[in-house]
């Protein structure tokens, strides 16, 4: 079924590619996540700077706030909802207690592999949570009504199988000279084909697993 709602979405977006208003939401949506990631790379990151520092929770949880914020907007479409939820995604695996911003007020460095599987993880999840919509609202493209809601599991198999469609901004910059570009400016040159892929709108063949 999860098979099914992903190639209907396809379907639907390759006969009208603004459908839904998605793909210009996820290129806005992708160039602010990049910027953001790309800060927490720097030293003394904004997004940073004046979080509580007595609670980690309390850190963590403002911190989630602003990076929300940032990348997802404050806009009131059903797409800036999914962005906000992708967003959220993201944010918390940056606090999880195995991330570099287990504590954000004493964090640690984005490296350059996580920036790239944030960036990759960040698509699946906008897409997953957009076929998650559909389900929840009950929109028909070309599937029937589903008798359960399997929104999460669904939406989780839709995320994980998209991320294997998606270029790697570090294969790209390790393909180019040495010190040509920054991962960021790499992610950046990838964002139009990393969208186009996520939304099954390439011609390259590929497509979600049965």
């Amino acid at each position: 079924m999860a098979t099914q709602f992903r190639r209907a979405l396809q379907h639907a977006l390759l006969d009208n590619p603004e459908r839904f208003g998605l793909r210009e939401a996820a290129l806005n949506v992708g160039q602010r996540l990049i910027a953001v990631l790309d800060d927490l790379r720097q030293p003394d990151p904004p997004i940073l700077r004046d979080l509580p520092g007595q609670d980690p929770a309390d850190s963590a949880d403002e911190f989630v706030r602003r990076f929300v914020a940032e990348v997802g907007g404050d806009g009131r479409l059903v797409v800036d909802a999914v962005s906000r939820r992708a967003a959220r995604a993201i944010a918390e695996r940056l606090v999880s207690p195995a991330g570099p911003l287990a504590d954000p007020a004493r964090p640690q460095r984005v490296t350059g592999e996580l920036f790239c599987t944030l960036y990759r993880l960040f698509f699946g999840e906008l897409v997953g949570e957009f076929v998650h919509v559909l389900i929840a609202e009950n929109v028909k493209l070309a599937v029937p009504v589903l008798a359960f809601d399997p929104t999460d599991t669904v939406a989780g198999f839709v995320a994980d199988q998209v991320v294997k469609l998606l270029p790697d901004p570090c294969a790209t910059a390790t393909a180019r000279e040495p010190g040509q570009s920054r991962l960021a400016e790499v992610a950046r040159d990838l964002l139009t084909e990393t969208v186009t892929e996520a939304l099954g709108l390439g011609d390259t063949g590929l497509e979600v697993a049965a």
